[in-house]
């Protein structure tokens, strides 16, 4: 019969529900024997494990004492009905008495000395054995020797915060594991997201994984001393009480973050290093007072992607990043299917989901234990979509997530997942953070993630690869176009997502590589100003200069008058002749006229030089201006560009649709000017307007690329956008604008000639309407500035949504507008049938 052997520990302390544990031998199962013991009133089991028949361990129940002929002695835990053979291998025991340990350690000054003893034992002890999948030969990975020898290196030169960049599945905790063993971390403490991994990634440090079953590690070194810890400390000396007898403390992000500044700043004196697993979640404030503890520590922060769950970048620099492209291509990772439901009736793409993804569940069913997950945003949501599976009474379906109260429940949940004894499973948070179940293997999103952090995380507990599992499939609705951008490609019939998956990953994190190496040029500024946190608009005049080197410290000659008593904090980037200029001035306030009461108004300006271009770009924060003297002063004798060769930055904008031109006309020394606004302003022009009136300023929105863009330019010489990137991007937004500018075979009177003029149509298009949008007027506001009054309440967009009701090809256009969950009313567009 299958026999299991409980785990043996040197250490096991609990105090006031945190724990401190540390292994002596790991749990043993496999084939053994079993046979009755009773003697003198003592009942028990002897039990032998076939590869090792000279170990004999007595089982006892009751409280009856042990004899001395044995060496190794199991005491059932709880009430326990003897005989009861069937129940042996899973009843739950605790060790008596065992050969391997003498006494069990509770003294504090006895386990600080074991955490020492762990430490030293790994000396020397450590080794890079790398698996041979052809061999079948187990070891490390390639990512994962990979990013062990990047530690190595970074903390060779620098103490800085380190960013370890793994496709989920490719084993980011058995890399923890070698760089604590490898760097004989003194001490090391481990924050994680939630509740749940904790525990995971404490038995993993506790058990040091695969380290030893796979000869990475000998017999012969120390399981670390692990403290688990579950509440906040109270003071100071409590923290020292707990950490100093630990080599490894396992915590979870809110209680790190919620702890006194006091507590936080002995956790960062007792902990010389610090990881952080699942960086990519959205920090709390709290928790970002925390990291600022440990700024002198050595950092590393583990994840998927290098972009918090809020698309911020979690900062730290790549040291390591493994591309998803070789973790397919080693195997780790198998390839997706993509099977899409197209249904534009947003009432009846629920069930559509769930019927295509029933079925694929059961033709796996027929070769695999495969599960299915079914996504979606809210609790509420998660309910109605747990009664539509119900209804396929073949399948065992359950939910789960916080709506469910019970914590006992949840575990019970949890416990029937794991066990295989579920077929679906309907949740929300994608049942926690580091949850490994391989057997899920068919996602049905019904709530489109807008946010491709979340997609790659989600692709990755999917496509793990193991030989007795099939491959995973994911399953959307394509008819559903509310979603990103950067995820519409992804959700395209007949889309490649193995392909498409790898190329956005590897472009997102390519580009926050690149932003890190850009803002690493910049060493001069205060370390509170984050520059990989600024997000300038995207907006620039253009010079031409004609010189071979710039002079950006000449700034000030151009910016300031001698009396100016500006703050100014500046910087410049020689290797891409970028300077930055962050500059306060003192303004009067309108409600008294004092002297002593004013306020800072702050400004950013950024230069760009394009030295191949020999074109000087400068944007502003505050857009006033031309900075003719700044530009003078850092570059000599320069030209703005203005009308008309501005006007060349609409070349390649296609379905261009003009939002606002600006015309002036000349009257003899008068001028007249003229503003239009609106989504029809090109079909309000009359001809006689466009040729007698000069172009002024024009702002329009298009594609370039394929991608949506936003554009205005102005005679004077400003060009601008309506989105606002990090300070890398507006320099390649800059070289993008330049080369327009420079090129002369682009007719500037001529790139507008394809602009798209609205008509007014007088019946009913015979389309399907696919999606409803709010109008540009409401869609370019903040969400916050525009509310509906319902039912004698004002109520903010953001509560707010548009969806189609039953759309068709015919009949009148009806949409409703939902609030939270509910419709809150009813519209419709009735048009006659278009002839």
């Amino acid at each position: 019969m299958e026999i299991q052997i409980p785990p043996l520990y040197s250490v096991n302390l609990r105090e006031s529900g945190d724990h401190t544990q540390q292994l002596r031998a790991p749990s043993l199962s496999g084939p053994g024997r079993l046979s009755l013991y009773e003697k003198k009133r003592k009942k028990g089991y002897v039990i032998r494990l076939d590869d090792q028949p000279e170990l004999r361990h007595l089982i006892l129940s009751g409280s009856a004492a042990a004899p001395d002929s044995f060496d190794s002695v199991l005491r059932f835990i709880g009430k326990h009905e003897f005989p009861n053979i069937e129940a042996v291998p899973g009843a739950p025991k605790r060790w008596e008495r065992h050969p391997l340990l003498s006494e069990w350690i509770t003294k504090q000054d006895e386990i600080i000395q074991r955490a020492r003893t762990a430490v030293d034992s790994w000396q020397d002890a450590f080794t890079y054995s790398a698996e041979d999948p052809e061999k079948g030969l187990p070891g490390l990975r390639k990512p994962q020797i990979g990013a062990v020898h990047a530690v190595h290196a970074h903390w060779a030169v620098t103490d800085e915060p380190a960013t370890i960049v793994m496709p989920t599945g490719t084993g980011k905790t058995e890399t923890m594991l070698s760089i604590l063993v490898s760097s004989r971390c003194q001490r090391l403490l481990v924050v994680v997201p939630t509740d749940a991994l904790r525990t995971q990634i404490a038995e993993k440090f506790m058990t040091l994984g695969v380290l030893k079953r796979f000869g990475i590690l000998p017999e012969d070194a120390h399981y670390p001393v692990v403290g688990l810890l579950r509440h906040k400390p109270k003071t100071p000396d409590a923290v020292d009480a707990f950490f100093e007898r630990c080599n490894v403390i396992v915590t979870t992000m809110s209680i790190a973050g919620q702890c006194s500044a006091e507590v936080q700043a002995r956790m960062a004196l007792q902990s010389p290093y610090l990881f952080i697993d699942e960086a990519h979640h959205t920090p709390a404030v709290t928790w970002i007072r925390f990291l600022d503890q440990f700024k002198h520590n050595r950092i590393v922060q583990f994840t998927a992607t290098p972009f918090r769950n809020d698309d911020k970048p979690i900062g730290g620099k790549i040291i390591f990043n493994y591309p998803m492209l070789k973790a397919q291509e080693e195997g780790y990772f198998k390839p997706i299917h993509f099977k899409p439901v197209i249904e534009y009736d947003p009432r009846k793409a629920d069930r559509a989901i769930a019927e295509a993804a029933v079925a694929q569940l059961r033709e796996d069913k027929k070769k695999y234990d495969h599960i299915l997950m079914a996504r979606v945003e809210s609790i509420e949501r998660a309910r109605n979509i747990f009664k539509l599976y119900r209804e396929f009474e073949d399948l065992r379906v359950v939910q789960i997530h916080t709506g469910i109260s019970s914590k006992r429940e949840r575990e019970e949940i949890r416990n029937q997942i794991v066990n295989g004894e579920v077929d679906v499973v309907v949740c929300v948070d994608m049942l926690g953070e580091g949850f490994d179940l391989p057997e899920l293997k068919i996602a049905a999103f019904h709530d489109v993630r807008k946010s491709l952090t979340i997609t790659l995380q989600l692709a990755g507990r999917f496509t793990r690869s193991v030989k007795s599992l099939g491959e995973p499939t994911f399953i959307a609705n394509i008819g559903d176009v509310s979603v990103q951008d950067e995820l519409y490609k992804l959700y395209t019939h007949d889309a490649d997502w193995n392909q498409l998956l790898r190329r956005s990953s590897e472009e997102a994190i390519k580009s926050r590589v690149d932003l890190m190496e850009f803002v690493d040029g910049f060493a001069n500024l205060p370390g509170s100003i984050p520059l990989e946190y600024l997000r300038p608009r995207l907006s620039t005049v253009v010079y031409r200069t004609k010189t071979d080197q710039w002079q950006p410290e000449n700034f000030k000659k151009g910016l300031f008058k001698e009396t100016d008593t500006n703050k100014v904090f500046f910087d410049v980037n020689h290797q891409g002749n970028t300077m930055l200029i962050i500059t306060a001035r003192k303004t009067t306030i309108d409600w008294a006229m004092m002297q002593e009461l004013y306020n800072w108004n702050w400004e950013l300006i950024i230069l760009y030089w394009n030295q191949r271009q020999d074109l000087l770009f400068i944007n502003s924060s505050t857009n006033r201006g031309l900075y003719r003297k700044l530009a003078a002063a850092v570059c000599g004798d320069v030209e703005l560009i203005r009308e008309p060769a501005v006007f060349r930055c609409f070349e390649g904008i296609t379905r261009l649709q003009l939002q606002n031109v600006g015309l002036k006309e000349q009257l003899g020394k008068f001028v007249s000017y003229t503003m239009r606004a609106g989504s029809d302003v090109e079909a309000g022009m009359s001809e006689a307007e466009k040729f007698t009136r000069i172009r002024a300023n024009i702002f329009g929105t298009g594609f370039e690329n394929g991608e949506r863009i936003s554009l205005g330019v102005s005679a004077k010489g400003r060009i601008w956008s309506w989105r606002a990137d990090d300070i890398l991007a507006l320099t390649r937004w800059c070289t993008s604008i330049g080369r327009k500018l420079l090129n002369e075979k682009i007719d500037p009177n001529k790139v507008l000639e394809g602009t798209l003029v609205p008509r007014i149509i007088e019946g009913r298009p015979g389309e399907m309407p696919v999606y409803v949008d709010w109008p540009d007027i409401i869609a370019a506001e903040p969400e916050k500035a525009t509310t509906f009054l319902i039912d004698e309440q004002y109520i903010p967009q953001f509560r707010t949504e548009l969806k189609l009701n039953h759309p068709d090809r015919r009949g009148d256009l009806a949409f409703d507008l939902w609030l939270d969950e509910e419709i809150v009313a009813t519209f419709a567009l009735i048009l006659s049938e278009e002839k």
